[in-house]
Order: structure tokens, then C-alpha cells, then sequence
């Protein structure tokens, strides 16, 4: 299944039916200050499966991927990204599968999933429904914000 087919879409579709059994975010790191306000959501399935909800390169299309998040610093060895990643940040993953509020959704089955299309018809946000639970990823100015209603 490719994740450009339909723009991530058939990533998304295989969702449906997967049960979580790992959730990771990742915040903007800078010095010891995280910003967990928003930031990619990587849900991890019981079959192995993974479902990645990014913003795009443009900043308005929600890129959605079946590969999990890779740091695009790691390794942290070139002297011009050491000085780069010290001044500005970066981006870091998170095991959130046991905080709240993630650790409601660990253990939930996929139902449904929908998305918002931009009026290109690449995707804007994209919801996942897991029973009466629901997860929303949606890019807003460069950054996803992740929308949580546990059940």
C-alpha cells in the first residue's frame, strides 16, 4: 500500500479495525522548554502497522503516512545542525501511550476514519473515530494540532 496513493489516504483507510497499542508525539524541543501544544501524532497498531498524521512541506496539507516519524537530525553530528538544533530546537518523539490523555485511546479499535479535504483535494485533517472516542489531526499555520475526546 504506498502513501502517496490518493495522498495518504490508504494509509489512513488501513487504519480502520487496528487497535492501539502505542501512541507517540512529537514536540518542539528547545533547551529544557517543550512545547506539547502541538506537534505529529504516530498511532502504533496491534499488527505492527503505523499511522503518522504530519503537516505537509506547504503547511497546509496533513501529510499521512504508514511509516513511523524519523528525526531528520538523527544522528546529531553534522557541527552546522549541533549549532542549528542548540539555537532553534527540533522536533523530538515522545511515548505518550501511558499519559494522559493518550492513554485512553490505547487499547481502542479504529471504527471510522474521514477526512477534510483542501479545495485541491490533498488532505487538511483527518479524524479518527474509535467508538465514542475520537482523535482530530488538522494543520493550522505550519503546525498540527491534535484534537483528543476520549470516551
Amino acid at each position: 500500500m504506498s502513501d502517496n496513493d490518493e495522498h495518504g489516504r490508504s494509509a489512513l483507510n488501513g487504519a480502520v479495525d487496528g487497535t492501539i497499542v502505542a501512541v507517540r508525539r512529537m514536540f518542539y524541543v528547545l533547551g529544557d522548554e517543550v512545547d506539547r501544544s502541538e506537534g505529529p501524532i504516530e498511532f502504533t497498531f496491534h499488527n505492527g502497522a503505523t499511522l503518522l498524521l504530519d503537516s505537509g512541506v506547504d503547511g497546509s496539507e496533513l501529510r499521512i503516512r504508514s511509516a513511523p516519524w524519523r528525526d531528520p537530525f538523527e544522528p546529531l553530528v553534522d557541527p552546522v545542525n549541533i549549532e542549528y538544533v542548540a539555537e532553534s530546537g527540533k522536533y523530538t518523539a515522545f511515548d505518550v501511550t501511558d499519559e494522559e490523555p493518550y492513554s485512553a485511546f490505547t487499547g481502542r479499535r479504529v471504527d471510522a476514519v474521514s477526512v477534510v479535504p483542501l479545495p485541491d483535494g490533498r488532505p487538511r485533517a483527518a479524524t479518527l473515530y474509535l467508538g465514542e472516542a475520537v482523535v482530530k489531526a488538522e494543520t493550522v499555520a505550519d503546525e498540527v494540532i491534535v484534537t483528543l475526546i476520549p470516551a
